[in-house]
This record gives C-alpha cells, sequence and structure tokens, in this order.
C-alpha cells in the first residue's frame, strides 16, 4: 500500500476539514477530520477534492515518483463533470 496523499480543504462545506485519500488495489479510500473530531471518517469527495487529488498525483509525478497508475484510476472512479 502507498502513503496516503493528503491535504487540508479550507471550501469544505461546513468548514474546513483535513482530506486523505488511500489506494488500494484498484479502489480508492477518501477519509475526511475536522478540526473538532478525534477520528477520520468515510464521506462524499467534492468535485473539488477530486480536482485536487488530481493536481496532487501530477505534482508527485512531476518530483519523480510513481503515480501513473493512480492517476489513470483516479480518472477512471471519478464521476462525471456536470
Amino acid at each position: 500500500m502507498r502513503r496516503p496523499i493528503g491535504w487540508l480543504d479550507r471550501e469544505a462545506p461546513g468548514g474546513k476539514r483535513q482530506v486523505k485519500v488511500e489506494f488500494f488495489a484498484d479502489t480508492l479510500q477518501w477519509r475526511f477530520r475536522t478540526p473538532e473530531a478525534e477520528k477520520w471518517s468515510a464521506g462524499e469527495p467534492t468535485a473539488r477534492n477530486w480536482d485536487e487529488l488530481e493536481d496532487k498525483i501530477r505534482q508527485l509525478m512531476q518530483r519523480g515518483h510513481l503515480f501513473e497508475r493512480e492517476l489513470a484510476l483516479v480518472q477512471r472512479l471519478r464521476p462525471p463533470r456536470q
């Protein structure tokens, strides 16, 4: 398992929250945590979260990390844009 990718989502509905995405085989696991929460919880990512994840993966790829497979997975699993 790869190390999760994470960031702080300041534009989340209901206030800022931490976002963590873990890759398991051909699935993604989204986890979120608000400042007052003690534990990570599953949730639905926003369209902006999907954009941010793609940006983070592309940044890692530019730095020489091997994330081509993860980028293809994200693009395949992402809901259609409206």
